[in-house]
């Protein structure tokens, strides 16, 4: 392969992992008080965990940041370069996200919750010395209204969160396609003009 195949591959499969992780944020989790932070501590590899999400901004069907720290228990300092997977639990249904790539030890996803309730967030972390499994409640009150109509049923919103879901995982396949459509074109149209040299 020549040196302009070797760069659209590199751009295009770039543009892939992107596109496929563009619901990944970086942040710390804010010291105020409306934020409640779980802790846990694992003693052995001493890592302590910190889970963290706005309580008065959670509803149904509506983006909420599931924000994490990592940090070393004994110095307090964020534990650096590892790779982290977040499972959300809704009852018997199961959300991902896999292979995070974390920096600085602060990271954060966006999950849209369609059930009320108590959920699990689970949390692994893989350094290079350990393998740190923490486990997180997340509690969406029943009295909240959906944002889309306060008057719908309980079985309608269960749908509506579905389908919400479906329409989620159709527009990361859609954006994915796009991605890999345009990294095809741009090589079919390099290799041409490639060979017309």
């Amino acid at each position: 392969m020549s040196f302009s195949q070797h760069s659209l591959f590199f751009f295009g499969f770039t543009s892939l992992l992107y596109l496929s992780n563009y619901n990944l944020v970086y942040s710390h989790i804010p010291t105020d008080n409306q934020i409640a932070i779980q802790e846990i501590v694992d003693q052995r590899a001493k890592i302590k965990v910190q889970f963290a999400y706005d309580q008065e901004k959670i509803k149904i069907n509506t983006l909420t940041d599931l924000k994490f720290s990592v940090l070393n228990s004994t110095t307090e300092e964020h534990i650096k370069n590892f790779l982290a997977r977040v499972v959300v639990r809704e009852g018997s249904e199961v959300f991902g996200f896999d292979n995070i790539k974390v920096n600085d030890g602060d990271f954060s996803v966006k999950h849209s919750f369609a059930n009320y309730g108590t959920h699990q967030v689970i949390l692994r972390v893989d350094t290079n010395s350990s393998i740190t499994p923490a486990t997180f409640d997340i509690i969406i009150p029943s009295y909240q209204s959906s944002p889309s109509s306060p008057f719908l049923v309980d079985s309608d919103k269960t749908k509506l969160g579905k389908d919400n879901t479906s329409m989620k995982s159709f527009t990361t396949y859609l954006i994915i396609g796009v991605g890999l459509a345009i990294s095809i074109v741009m090589t079919i149209i390099l290799l041409s003009i490639l060979k017309k040299k």
